[in-house]
């Protein structure tokens, strides 16, 4: 039986956008030596989420124990938080206003799986995975600040085509990740080579928040 088949069968599963957060979530799991007891499902792309948390949470336990959702808050953290939660809502499920700074974890009650949310970065603020991984960047770095540098020289020229402001941090990092001594390395790989650094607060804040939900 290939690992694949047997996380399908996994009653935790981990919903995340694309694919760069499905191989950073990976790669965290691996770094942290989490039990490999959840699935990980490439939703391609937030449109495609709703269907994909109902369609899971229809199945009930014991089939599906527990689901995890991570999504990029965007440009407005409120709005996505309640997108989500007017979904969670109609499927009996009671939330809290806002998010949970540490992540959000909800009992499910009967038939229904627990329920995790994570709002890319850090459940506290707008922006996106590419923001998550930013502050996973030592404080000691050395190409951060020529790279900062390299993005306010652009932002002062009348250049029409660059990067919207929401889009920054994957101008940011994207650079930062060209810069490596292996140039152009994904962003989970370079947890794997510690270019970045798994052991930051948010870090273990993400991990902590798995555990809680699939290692209760």
């Amino acid at each position: 039986m290939s690992n694949q088949i047997k996380r399908n069968k996994f009653p935790f599963k981990l919903l995340v956008e694309g694919k760069d957060d499905l191989f950073v979530t990976a790669n965290i799991r691996d770094a942290h030596q989490l039990p490999d007891n959840f699935e990980i499902i490439d939703c391609e792309g937030v449109e495609k989420m709703p269907d994909q948390i109902i369609a899971r949470i229809k199945r009930q336990r014991p089939e599906i124990e527990a689901i995890g959702i991570v999504l990029d808050a965007d440009q407005d953290l409120g709005t996505r938080w309640n997108s989500i939660r007017d979904i969670l809502i109609k499927e009996g499920y009671t939330l809290p206003v806002s998010p949970e700074a540490d992540g959000t974890v909800i009992t499910g009650i009967g038939r229904n799986p627990a329920i995790g949310i994570w709002l890319m970065p850090n459940n506290l603020q707008s922006g996106m995975l590419e923001d998550f991984i930013r502050l996973l960047i030592r404080p000691n770095d050395l190409l951060s600040p020529f790279v900062e540098q390299a993005l306010v020289q652009l932002e002062a020229q009348p250049i029409e085509s660059r990067y919207s402001e929401i889009h920054r941090a994957k101008a940011y990092i994207h650079t930062w990740l060209a810069w490596q001594k292996d140039p152009g390395t994904p962003m989970g790989l370079a947890l794997t080579k510690t270019y970045l650094d798994h052991n930051t607060e948010l870090c273990q804040q993400f991990v902590n928040w798995l555990n809680r939900l699939f290692n209760p």
